[in-house]
């Protein structure tokens, strides 16, 4: 018999700066949806999840999985060319030093 996932109680450890990066993330799309006058529950149903996943997604405590993110962006109105930002603020681009 096979098992499959994770070993159960076994938890996601983050790195810091996702942390903080999923937190950044999190504020600004909770912002956003407020701006919008549009509900947990409305956003939610939008993007095939629950509202209590989206309070764990504004709150930072859960991880924006790269299949939710333009479902979200959608559903939030947010212009293509604002989530670059939003993603790159914690993601400088690397300097070559000589």
């Amino acid at each position: 018999m096979s098992t499959r996932g994770r070993p159960k109680g076994s938890v996601n450890v983050y790195d810091p700066r996702d942390l903080e990066r999923m937190k950044f993330l999190g504020k600004k799309y909770k912002r956003r949806r407020l701006q919008i006058n549009k509900t947990q529950t409305k956003i939610g149903k939008k993007i095939g999840v629950t509202f209590q996943q989206v309070q764990k997604y504004e709150q930072g405590k859960n991880a924006i999985s790269t299949l939710r993110i333009e479902p979200y962006r959608l559903a939030l109105k947010i212009p293509a060319h604002r989530v670059g930002y939003m993603v790159n603020k914690y993601n400088p681009k690397q300097r070559n030093i000589t």
